[in-house]
């Protein structure tokens, strides 16, 4: 990033009673023991994760500190280097991230405790996702469904608006809403400090997945498959026009580029709604106004973006998460891990909401709505998943390069052409980071 914005951090101590190093014995005993954990939860965020390895903290007598970021991947990647002060656990939601580590040596495979407890607790899929050359590296801890369109149920049953089953239908319901005078289609809001732009990757991933299948995604998200090819240009082609030509986007490409990410939802509220759709992820329920109901009867609901054609199945769907990786072999830190991987990690979060758990034993009545338990089903249901394309690129690229320059396409002030081509230029070069967009 050219500017980065201030770090925000939160810093939050556990201390129990018990010592970690004896959990196996259950032997009780006092220490003065730390270990350090990195991520990217803040705020309300970071208090349920704290909660969340309570569990862990009444079966140790370990200090566990926790520090968040707004900026993690860039803040992180110092960390492991320059600064030389990499914590004991990391929290990471990219793959390309985790396997730059991995790369570097700067993380340890998974200790034989993790690896038990995620055999015991994740599908081999779930697993797969964690591992770097068939080693695992990574406990998968919280999982996100990036696919989904958010809208009103009233607004669509007062118009005579149906919700799309292709993506064919899904561009004439759009040019129905633009024909009117009172709104536009969509929202989209991609300002989020240093990761401005990331919405934007979201929706180019799903229509690529959809239009070019789950292989050329793969190939893709790989560094296999160019961004200049005619798969991956068609994608950002069908964005352009289903989003973002005007007539298509409240307050049009300026607003959508100023519009804070969590504020994407308050024009889709409003008394007057400025839109009548937006596509963003499970999460964006966080981001609604205390006592707005979710569902078909309430006041905003939820479909998953449509497949290219209409069909009985359910569409593919774009996933996110977060990894547990570990930065140096110690027996407290390896019974850490042990403890995200096993059964009861992320519960406490599960109740408040907010948490998606990839565990296949995971009980899904915990989750405290109908919603999140629609959503558990969807991740259970799904015939095709694809993790994040951009999450899975290198740093420089997924978590840089790409967010800035999908920006400045969006603006209109970048052409496709040369965009491709500078994003294609960096997957070539031995450091992406030195491929600079004008």
């Amino acid at each position: 990033m050219n500017r980065r914005t201030t770090t925000f951090l939160i810093t939050a101590f556990v201390t129990i009673a018990v010592s970690a190093c004896a959990g196996a014995s259950g032997e009780r005993q006092d220490t003065d023991t730390t270990i350090t954990v990195f991520g990217p939860y803040r705020g309300a965020d970071a208090d349920h994760f704290i909660e969340s390895v309570q569990e862990f903290t009444d079966q140790t007598g370990v200090q566990v500190r926790y520090t968040g970021s707004a900026d993690f991947v860039p803040d992180l990647v110092r960390r492991t280097g320059e600064a030389n002060d990499p914590p004991d656990v990391a929290m990471v939601p990219q793959p390309g991230v985790m396997r730059q580590l991995a790369d570097g040596d700067r993380i340890v495979a998974l200790g034989d405790g993790a690896l038990d407890a995620l055999i015991a607790n994740y599908s081999s899929e779930a697993r797969a996702l964690g591992e770097i050359g068939g080693v695992p590296f990574g406990v998968p801890f919280r999982a996100n469904i990036k696919s989904l369109v958010w809208y009103r149920p009233s607004l669509f049953a007062e118009r005579g608006w149906t919700v799309p089953r292709s993506l064919d239908e899904l561009d004439r319901l759009a040019a129905t809403i633009s024909d009117g005078d009172d709104m536009e289609p969509w929202c989209v809001g991609l300002a989020a400090g240093a990761a401005t732009g990331w919405p934007a990757t979201d929706w180019t991933e799903d229509l690529v997945l959809r239009l070019a299948g789950p292989e050329a995604y793969h190939q893709w998200s790989v560094g296999e498959l160019p961004f200049a090819s005619p798969a991956v240009s068609e994608a950002f082609e069908r964005f352009r026009t289903l989003a973002l030509v005007p007539g298509r986007l409240d307050g049009g490409v300026t607003a959508a580029i100023e519009t804070p990410t969590s504020s994407v939802m308050r024009p889709l509220l409003g008394d007057t709604p400025g839109c009548a759709m937006v596509k963003q992820a499970d999460f964006a329920s966080g981001w609604l106004p205390a006592g707005t109901t979710i569902g078909s009867d309430g006041d905003v609901a939820w479909f998953v973006l449509p497949d290219v054609a209409a069909s009985d199945g359910p569409p593919p769907l774009v996933v996110g998460g977060d990894f547990a990786v570990q930065f140096r072999r110690d027996p407290v830190v390896d019974s850490f891990m042990a403890f995200l991987a096993g059964p009861r990690a992320g519960e406490s979060w599960a109740r408040r909401g907010g948490f998606l758990s990839p565990k296949a034993t995971f009980d899904v009545a915990l989750y405290p709505t109908d919603t999140e338990r629609a959503f558990a089903g969807l991740l259970a249901d799904a015939r095709t998943l694809a993790f994040d394309a951009s999450d899975q690129m290198p740093a420089g690229i997924g978590s840089g390069l790409l967010w800035q320059g999908i920006t400045k396409w969006v603006a209109g002030v970048l052409a496709y052409e040369q965009f491709a081509q500078l994003i294609d230029e960096a997957f070539a070069a031995s450091d992406p980071t030195l491929v600079a967009l004008p």
